[in-house]
């Protein structure tokens, strides 16, 4: 999977959830964007569902706890898919 189509995948997922922002850095806080955790895990879901990914609930769980920008979110989802 390559990067660049993750990194779209995340910032148009991020964009629709916020609505009014459709350009933000990568390490940005997610937070800081606007983002709770339930928004966040729902961001996880919809994404490896978008990308055809499989994530652990450890995963999922310890990237819900660790995702703080959409670079963290791009970072995950490349390391599920190399498995």
């Amino acid at each position: 999977m390559k990067r660049a189509a993750i990194r779209a995948a995340v910032h148009r997922f991020i964009s629709r959830l916020l609505e009014s922002q459709d350009d933000f850095d990568d390490n940005a806080s997610l937070e800081a964007l606007g983002l709770d955790k339930q928004e966040i895990e729902e961001l996880i879901f919809h994404l490896e569902d978008e990308l055809g990914l499989t994530a652990f609930t450890g995963e999922e769980d310890q990237m819900l706890r660790n995702a703080k920008t959409a670079n963290d979110l791009s970072r995950f989802l490349i390391e599920v898919g190399r498995h």
